[in-house]
C-alpha cells in the first residue's frame, strides 16, 4: 500500500525526484493558482469599493442635512430643499443664497396693498357696470338693481 502511495506521489510530481531544486507546474496548476489569487484580489478590492461608496453616500447625507439646517436658520421652508443643487458645499450655499433672495423679494412684494378695480363704497355714488347678460340675470334673480 505504501508503494502505491509513493508511486502516485512520484507521478504527480515528476520533478521532485530529479533534484533540480525547482518545482515544475502544469498549465492547469498555473491557471488554478492565478484564479485563486485573482479571486482574493477581487474580494479585497470589492471591500474597498464598498467602503468608498458608503463613504460617499455618508458625505452626501451630511450635505443634505446641512442644507436643511441652513434653510431653517434662514427662515426658509425646508420643502425648498428639493429645489437645491447639492453637488458640493459651495454650490449648495450659492443655491440657498439665491433662493433666499428670491423668497425675501417675494415676501416684500406680497405685503403691498392690492388695488382692486370695481365699486368702492363711499368713493363714488355710481353703481358698477353690470357687465354681461349673465351678470344681469344673476342680479335680477337676487333682486338687485341693474
Amino acid at each position: 500500500m505504501e508503494d502505491n502511495n509513493m508511486n502516485q506521489n512520484q507521478t504527480a510530481d515528476p520533478a521532485a525526484g530529479q533534484g533540480t531544486g525547482g518545482k515544475t507546474f502544469t498549465q492547469e496548476d498555473v491557471n488554478r493558482i492565478v484564479q485563486e489569487r485573482l479571486a482574493k484580489e477581487k474580494v479585497k478590492n470589492s471591500g474597498e469599493a464598498d467602503f468608498a461608496k458608503r463613504e460617499q453616500e455618508l458625505a452626501q447625507r451630511e450635505l443634505h442635512m446641512t442644507a436643511k439646517e441652513l434653510l431653517s436658520e434662514k427662515g426658509l421652508p425646508v420643502q425648498l430643499f428639493d429645489a437645491l443643487n447639492c453637488t458640493d458645499k459651495e454650490t449648495m450655499e450659492k443655491s440657498i443664497a439665491t433662493i433666499e433672495t428670491i423668497f425675501n423679494d417675494y415676501k416684500a412684494n406680497a405685503t403691498k396693498q392690492i388695488q382692486f378695480k370695481g365699486f368702492q363704497p363711499g368713493v363714488s355714488k355710481q353703481m358698477p357696470d353690470a357687465g354681461t347678460a349673465e351678470d344681469l340675470e344673476i342680479r335680477q334673480a337676487m333682486g338687485l338693481r341693474t
